[in-house]
């Protein structure tokens, strides 16, 4: 969240996608400082319960379409996890891909080439991996499988290939990820 806020101004630069009107930064470090100060500031019972009440905060405080579909893709995750006070990755993988389809589902004319197609591959990496004993390299693979997929966006999506940039709520996506 913190790695978000700070590259707000970057990511504004960068906007061109649905709109350019340069608040993609903004709104998804609106939607991320609500999580920040909210969930991420106070102690829970166990996982199912912070991840609960992360996608309650963003929900709350999502701004523009990059923070709703944010927010969504938060909810779904916590949706798919319940009350669980731990999280297997196998059973993470499995909400992070539940979120990946909230997010998805939420937008009546969901578009390739953008925070979804990231959020996507991220999800599908997080996915194919069986029998996971080092999670520090299973989450590097798919943080590395969501970097192609910001890489290509300009690809999939005409107007991002004109201005020669990202998609900026996919660069947010991935900024999150990093941090």
């Amino acid at each position: 969240a913190r790695r978000v806020i700070a590259q707000r101004e970057a990511l504004n630069k960068i906007n061109v996608f649905p709109v350019p009107d340069g608040d993609t930064g903004s709104n998804l470090a609106f939607t991320l400082g609500s999580v920040l100060t909210g969930a991420l500031s106070r102690r829970t019972a166990g996982a199912g319960e912070l991840l609960r009440k992360v996608g309650e905060d963003a929900i709350d405080g999502a701004r523009g379409n990059s923070g709703a579909i944010l927010a969504q893709f938060f909810t779904g995750v916590a949706e798919a996890t319940g009350a669980e006070a731990a999280i297997a990755p196998g059973s993470l993988a499995q909400a992070i891909r539940a979120g990946a389809s909230s997010a998805r589902g939420a937008l009546a004319d969901p578009k390739e080439g953008t925070i979804l197609s990231v959020i996507t591959a991220f999800a599908e990496s997080l996915e194919s991996r069986a029998g996971i004993t080092d999670v520090r390299t299973w989450y590097a693979t798919a943080l590395e499988q969501a970097r192609r997929a910001l890489a290509n966006t300009p690809n999939q999506l005409p107007v991002l290939m004109k201005a020669g940039v990202v998609d900026a709520g996919a660069q947010g996506f991935v900024d999150m990820l990093e941090g």
